[in-house]
């Protein structure tokens, strides 16, 4: 493998567009950013070669057909096809002999990208196919158009267009990962448990056997259709009521702890502290 390098064959139609960016350090510090951006028209043998590129790719296939090398695994990419990448890991991407292939692509930064890949990866692939209705080749096409001329909102509309861009992407992987985009009732039904009896004393365990299953299979089908595994979502629960406790009553944080359903004040404490940064006491202190 390369170390910080690329590899590349150029074939490039004449109104193929690229935009190489320097973004500026309150860009960098603060927004989302492009680094490159481009529409390309290509034939073969055109090929993109490269690892530890400390950047994130979205390529969105407008016609033809291309193959990804990633991960170690190969991708056949065609029309509607989109594909996102940490150019950290080594990627080859290139043009198959029997087809042009044109391509919107972007490559983009940000402080908190990394939340949003580990969201795609869910999927464990790096692939999908966006619906025929899908907004992502407009804010694509959009990215690149704000980039020319530049004054000084383009960075604020950049980062506006990518953080629409990657929440898009993040949804389709979610929905494509879904079948039929439902959520089954068996996780729906342990939802509602959770809402309705957040104040009893509730283990992993105790759901496993409610819904006769292997708790840790329980636990993954939970967060990949709600988000977080079910003690989680129990323990947000119950913070979110503790919250609304602390403001809007003159509870102890003793009273209000067993009044969630954690009766060790200590526990209580500390789980509090762990998500909302601050100990219950002085998110009382704060907000009232």
């Amino acid at each position: 493998m390369m170390s910080e390098q690329e590899k590349a064959s150029y074939i490039e139609a004449d109104d193929s567009t690229r935009l190489i960016l320097t973004p500026s350090s309150t860009a960098q510090a603060t927004y989302f950013f492009v680094q490159e951006i481009g529409r390309f028209k290509t034939t073969f043998p055109y090929f993109t070669e490269r690892d530890r590129l400390h950047s994130y790719l979205i390529l969105h296939t407008l016609s033809g057909r291309g193959r990804l090398h990633y991960q170690g695994q190969q991708h056949v990419v065609g029309q509607g096809d989109l594909f996102f990448i940490n150019c950290m890991e080594y990627q080859r991407y290139e043009a198959m002999e029997e087809d042009d292939w044109e391509f919107l692509w972007v490559h983009v930064q940000g402080s908190t990208l990394d939340g949003y890949y580990e969201q795609f990866c869910q999927r464990q692939i790096p692939v999908c196919h966006p619906a025929e209705s899908s907004s992502i080749p407009e804010l694509m096409r959009q990215l690149l158009h704000v980039q020319i001329p530049r004054n000084n909102k383009t960075e604020l509309i950049s980062s506006q267009l990518i953080v629409q861009l990657l929440t898009e992407v993040v949804l389709t992987s979610i929905h494509i990962g879904e079948k039929n985009n439902a959520i089954p009732a068996s996780i729906l039904d342990l939802q509602q448990f959770l809402e309705n009896h957040y104040t009893d004393p509730i283990t992993l365990d105790d759901l496993a056997q409610k819904y006769n299953t292997n708790k840790f299979q329980l636990s993954r089908d939970f967060k990949q259709y709600i988000g977080l595994p079910p003690i989680e979502y129990l323990i947000n629960i119950r913070i979110n009521a503790a919250k609304n406790m602390l403001r809007y009553s003159n509870k102890s944080i003793q009273q209000i702890a067993s009044a969630v359903g954690i009766y060790n004040v200590s526990h209580f404490i500390n789980l509090f502290k762990a998500r909302v940064d601050c100990t219950p006491l002085a998110y009382r202190k704060e907000w009232t």
